[in-house]
């Protein structure tokens, strides 16, 4: 699981696009994956919930790790403009990008949440798009985005 030094490394990717990384990571869990691959689906989530979030007036960004029963539970959720219902299906394919504002100003082709879930897969996890913290539903407009990556602990 990402350590101080992968935290750090982390907060600094925030850090260079305007971001405060808020970092919630419990120690001593051992997962069965690749801890650099690990650290570079969650830069992917991090790098990209600041693109989104680049007009927010809340620009932190929070991770947490946490072991959920035998497995972990890492999340990276922003205050951005959130994800429209209508597109939290279609988020993780290839070259789409969630809304015609956020394709026009943030960087990048809509190759990142598709990777990332690819990665997550060969660590034998999942990926996926979660309702943020206190709202009900995905898609609850202004309430930003959270991305929800499980993997197996050995």
């Amino acid at each position: 699981l990402p350590r101080a030094a992968a935290v750090a490394r982390l907060a600094a990717v925030a850090f260079e696009r305007g971001c405060m990384l808020e970092a919630n990571v419990a120690e001593g869990i051992r997962v069965n994956g690749d801890p650099e691959w690990l650290e570079r689906l969650t830069r992917i989530l991090i790098d990209n919930a600041c693109k989104y979030a680049a007009g927010a007036s809340d620009r932190r960004i929070h991770l947490s790790a946490q072991k959920v029963g035998e497995r972990l539970e890492l999340q990276v959720r922003d205050h951005g403009p959130g994800i429209a219902a209508k597109d939290a299906r279609r988020v993780f394919r290839p070259f789409f990008k969630s809304a015609q504002e956020a394709a026009r100003t943030a960087p990048g082709v809509g190759l990142g949440l598709a990777l990332s879930r690819q990665l997550a897969r060969s660590m034998k996890g999942t990926l996926e798009l979660s309702p943020v913290a206190g709202s009900r539903f995905i898609g609850e407009e202004g309430q930003g985005a959270c991305f929800r990556f499980i993997l197996p602990c050995v």
